[in-house]
């Protein structure tokens, strides 16, 4: 598979970020590359294993990796670096195991008995399928290549 300019872009803002990060205690979630209202951004989402991220950390990386990323992009561009949010994205075979129990949102390439959209318990993830609880007792076994996109979906709490 060939891939177009904005995907080598993408993998070589991963390959400066990714070390950088890892050398800060912080672990790289993802990486968009995208034009909104005429503007160009590169939006960077990263993460703390077992604690929250702060502020500080955000602003350490971006300054950190600033100039080597305007250095590869030719035009102007706004770089954001967050945390990814209480509905992450799950991105790796890893984000299935780790989040095991929660909920989450797929969309898929192909349909499945006529729809691409499926939420439910990540209920486990074992040989890179992902068994999802959509039912109470009906689990789907969804190929880990077959997801499109995915996040966690927070569920508010009723008082």
């Amino acid at each position: 598979m060939e891939l177009n300019n904005k995907e080598i872009i993408l993998k070589k803002i991963e390959n400066i970020v990714t070390p950088v990060a890892e050398s800060m205690g912080l672990s790289l979630v993802d990486i968009e590359y995208l034009q909104d209202g005429g503007y160009w951004y590169v939006r960077i989402y990263v993460e703390k294993e077992n604690e929250d991220i702060t502020l500080e950390d955000c602003a350490a990386l971006s300054n950190k990796i600033d100039e080597d990323i305007d250095k590869l992009i030719d035009q102007r561009f706004f770089l954001e670096v967050s945390s990814p949010g209480i509905e992450r994205p799950l991105k790796k075979i890893a984000d299935y195991i780790r989040f095991k129990g929660e909920k989450a949102k797929l969309s898929l390439k192909h349909k499945v008995n006529d729809n691409k959209n499926f939420e439910g318990i990540i209920v486990d993830c074992k040989d890179n399928i992902i068994f999802l609880e959509i039912k109470e007792q009906e689990i789907m076994e969804i190929p880990f290549s077959e997801i499109r996109k995915a996040n966690l979906v927070y569920e508010f709490e009723e008082f």
